[in-house]
């Protein structure tokens, strides 16, 4: 009798444990563009550990199977999609449908701070090609997203940079894990090497200034340079307008191509550059994240992924007059020129290392050269240079949990949070042009704010 009930027990303990291990654990992550990189890569390391890993994304698929890991690139790329794979969370080995939505620092900030919705790709992690983004103008409910509350998210912003602190909003746990560099960078054939923070104020303020400013050369006078930058849910925004000394609150006036003719897709990463600005206009009044942008230009791309186009696009003034002469197409007076005997033409932005590095850098496609990396208060951008102090345009990154513990009551969700965080702050911080916080030589206290040693 005793063994039969002994073989019973066995038999009830194993049917369990495979209910256990069959069953998906779901975890849905939001985040900030300059966190994409390395987060990306940590959630493949923690899979990796426990064995084969897919994902599929609006970059495309990659996959892990046996040694074997297929277009690693496309999930590091990736703002959206969904990982597929298995994890030990310290209890046995369980399943992981793991879903991330690179929307923004900010938007990070209102989605786990306010406990509001994201949109997550709908996909369960299978098929092939590229994944429409969730915000997609065209992108249909159930169909191309679904919406759901966040379980952790990552910011490179302090919470107390965004709109989204104080009441209702839930006091958030910070931890830092990485740095993010931004640098400032110039479509291709611009004639200058460096942007200071009085002109950067100038240009973002008035939204475009003469080349000559830039140069010093009364040659480049006719030569006419576009601001162009994020929306509100970007925490590059916050960093960058605190960084040049315009703060968070002041009113932006930022450009958005109408018309980008002739734009190159890359095979391999579905990554889109080039072509020809045809016609452009001040970033329409919009919406984010419960934020009126109030003005047209006080707005811009919700993606340094979608911003980093246009700085490798080109002005053609013999063809394509209009832009060039600063016409805003989104005007009610269409005769409105800014620069009306502009010769020339180009765009300035701000975008991380990550994106500069996949996403322009590579891209040498026009005669008038490649996209300029500028220089920043005449100092060039290097690793070593953030390290110590000399660069001071830079973001901590971070990962948010909400005080009151919701969205981390499930221990696997918990435990793959912990085991992120660290794995990010060990060694994936570095991942596309990222700085371990621990080599930093100096901190600050504040977005943009005075850099200081440790």
């Amino acid at each position: 009798m005793k063994l039969i009930k002994s073989l019973a027990i066995v038999a009830l303990t194993l049917a369990t444990a495979s209910i256990v291990s069959a069953t998906t654990t779901d975890i849905y992550i939001a985040g900030s563009n300059g966190d994409r990189s390395a987060t990306q890569k940590g959630i493949e390391v923690l899979l990796a550990t426990s064995g084969n890993w897919s994902f599929h994304g609006d970059k495309g698929v990659a996959s892990k199977s046996g040694a074997t890991i297929t277009t690693e690139v496309n999930a590091l790329n990736s703002n959206f999609g969904v990982w597929t794979g298995s994890y030990n969370d310290g209890s046995g080995v369980k399943s992981l449908k793991i879903k991330v939505s690179f929307i923004g620092a900010a938007g990070a900030d209102y989605a786990i701070a306010g406990n509001n919705q994201v949109r997550f790709v709908s996909n369960d992690g299978t098929g092939s090609g590229s994944l429409k983004s969730p915000y997609d103008p065209t992108a249909i409910l159930t169909t191309d997203y679904i919406l759901q509350n966040v379980n952790f998210a990552f910011s490179t912003n302090f919470q107390s940079t965004t709109p989204y602190n104080g009441d209702p909003y839930d006091p958030l746990i910070e931890e830092k894990v990485g740095v993010s560099p931004i640098v400032f960078v110039a479509s291709p054939g611009f004639p200058g090497d460096t942007l200071t923070t009085q002109l950067a104020q100038n240009l973002y303020s008035q939204g475009y200034l003469p080349a000559s400013l830039f140069t010093g050369n009364s040659a480049d006078v006719n030569k006419i340079v576009y601001a162009i930058g994020r929306n509100m849910d970007a925490g590059q925004r916050y960093a960058a307008y605190s960084e040049i000394g315009l703060g968070t609150a002041a009113a932006i006036r930022v450009w958005k191509p109408a018309t980008l003719a002739g734009q190159v897709t890359d095979v391999t990463t579905s990554i889109k550059y080039g072509g020809t600005v045809t016609a452009h206009q001040l970033w329409p009044i919009e919406t984010v994240s419960g934020i009126d942008s109030g003005s047209r230009g006080n707005s811009g791309y919700d993606t340094g992924g979608n911003l980093a186009p246009a700085l490798t696009a080109v002005f053609n003034v013999s063809t394509y007059p209009n832009p060039v002469k600063g016409r805003d197409t989104g005007s009610s007076n269409p005769n409105l020129d800014t620069l009306p005997n502009a010769t020339a033409a180009y765009y300035i932005g701000y975008i991380t290392t990550g994106d500069y590095n996949t996403r322009i850098s590579p891209f040498n496609w026009s005669s008038a050269g490649p996209s300029v990396l500028l220089k920043y208060n005449g100092v060039t951008y290097s690793e070593d240079a953030v390290r110590n102090g000399k660069y001071t345009a830079w973001v901590y990154n971070r990962i948010l949990a909400r005080s009151d513990g919701l969205g981390l009551t499930d221990s696997t969700i918990s435990k793959f949070h912990d085991d992120l965080r660290d794995v990010i702050l060990g060694t994936t911080a570095t991942e596309n042009g990222g700085i371990l916080l621990s080599t930093l030589n100096v901190e600050r206290f504040t977005d943009g704010g005075l850099v200081t040693p440790k």
